[in-house]
């Protein structure tokens, strides 16, 4: 059963941030834009589409719980990337208060540090 969506809709392996090295080169040579939910990390994207690398400490809870910030997270990075304005890569770095949130709040932090960042 395979379904028709949008390409600017997926969240692939091209829109991840893995490799160690490109999250220190995001976090040394970004900007930064805080929230108190959160911090984007943000870097022109070296391979022309939208990436996001997730980060969350260990002192926000459990595995479970972390998994389940970094799904959220991802999930509204999905839905929101078609409306970037230019190609760049985010470190998203979770803060304890969003642990806790409602997935309401995620997409306004995100939204919210987008536009900090002059991406929306």
């Amino acid at each position: 059963m395979e379904q028709n969506v949008p390409e600017n809709y997926t969240y692939t392996q091209a829109n991840r941030v893995k490799a160690h090295e490109r999250f220190q080169k995001i976090y040394e040579k970004g900007r930064s834009y805080v929230d108190k939910y959160g911090v984007f990390y943000v870097l022109p994207s070296d391979n022309g589409q939208n990436q996001l690398g997730t980060a969350v400490g260990k002192r926000l809870g459990h595995a479970v719980l972390r998994n389940r910030v970094k799904r959220r997270m991802r999930e509204v990075f999905r839905k929101e990337q078609a409306r970037l304005n230019r190609k760049v890569s985010i470190v998203w770095v979770a803060r304890q208060r969003l642990a806790r949130a409602p997935y309401g709040v995620y997409e306004e932090v995100f939204q919210r540090l987008a536009k900090k960042a002059g991406l929306l």
